[in-house]
């Protein structure tokens, strides 16, 4: 049995990265996949358990993937053969390696002292031209050189909810528009309307889920941000509100993606406009607004309220997001 080892801080992981990962898994038994936890500005975005994550869903075959602290984190020499033996000791207790993978010919001396053959890979960059640092550089320009997984992963989906006619479609348009990237249609509003204005209790686990594939089919392709009219969550409180519950399934697809957005609530100080599509005015949009209040308070989860016309909420937006 050939055991092998894959290390990096994968910041973040890229076609390079994965062209390595492959080359082992089909030259050993069992691979080992370490990732060092990085102090470097970009793990702020790339946190060690989103790049675990990563390696997790697309190599489940591994036999190991865990994180280890970087012992020369604050060394810009940290790559120095100089050091392979911190580097040695720190993997020590994972046991031998047959072979060590990698795209540096400096890391001989660390598979040395681990007893493994040095297998480099793409030592020249032609299969795979690019590296992290070019990525961080502009990670739009250059999403063709990570799994989609990867770099839908680094956008922020940002959501707007409220109850009905208060901007929240007109927002999420202009916000995308604003910041050159993408924004997603509300799928519900368009089921009821090609329903002719009738739906049933089983439309709203179709319309969350619906809507959450078009996020992430949008997050493929999003500058750095993706903008959405309402989610899964506010799809969970129109059921509750028609039907007085909601099926399981919606339920758990709420729990699970909650922790995904950062959350605009948009007040309820609009002039009320029927568009012959909506329900609430007056007392009953109040409710159903504090309604949702009330649960993202509940769940824990932090929001920014947008009071004032478009123009003034819009500015709300970027000084929360810290964009100009």
């Amino acid at each position: 049995m050939k055991r092998g080892l894959v290390f990096g801080k994968f910041l973040p992981l890229h076609r390079g990265h994965q062209l390595m990962i492959e080359t082992a898994l089909s030259q050993v038994d069992d691979l080992t996949i370490v990732v060092y936890d990085s102090r470097r500005p970009a793990s702020e975005r790339m946190p060690v358990e989103l790049r675990l994550s990563w390696l997790g869903r697309l190599y489940p075959q591994a036999e190991n993937i865990l994180s280890l602290e970087d012992p020369l984190a604050d060394d810009a020499n940290a790559d120095d053969p100089a050091y392979a033996e911190v580097y040695a000791d720190g993997v020590a207790f994972l046991g031998r390696f047959d072979r060590v993978f990698s795209s540096e010919p400096g890391y001989e001396r660390f598979a040395g002292l681990l007893g493994a053959t040095h297998v480099l890979v793409d030592e020249a960059r032609t299969l795979v031209p690019t590296s992290g640092t070019v990525i961080r550089s502009d990670p739009y320009a250059y999403r063709g050189w990570m799994d989609p997984l990867v770099y839908s992963s680094l956008i922020e989906r940002v959501v707007f909810v409220g109850t009905e006619s208060t901007g929240k479609s007109t927002l999420a348009k202009r916000m995308a528009e604003e910041l050159s990237t993408l924004w997603t249609h509300e799928f519900g509003r368009e089921l009821w309307e090609a329903q002719g204005l009738e739906g049933s209790f089983a439309d709203h686990l179709k319309m969350a889920l619906r809507q959450r594939q078009r996020e992430d089919a949008a997050a493929r392709h999003s500058r750095r941000y993706l903008f959405c009219d309402t989610n899964a969550w506010t799809t969970l409180h129109w059921s509750l509100r028609s039907y007085g519950t909601a099926d399981a399934r919606l339920h758990d697809l709420v729990d699970r993606t909650v922790a995904d957005y950062t959350w605009f609530v948009c007040d309820n100080d609009f002039p009320w406009v029927q568009d012959g599509t909506r329900e609430m005015a007056g007392e009953a949009a109040d409710q159903f607004q504090q309604q949702q209040v009330r649960d993202l308070a509940q769940r824990g989860i932090p929001f920014v309220t947008l009071t004032g016309p478009v123009e003034q909420r819009v500015h709300q937006v970027k000084d929360a997001l810290g964009v100009p």
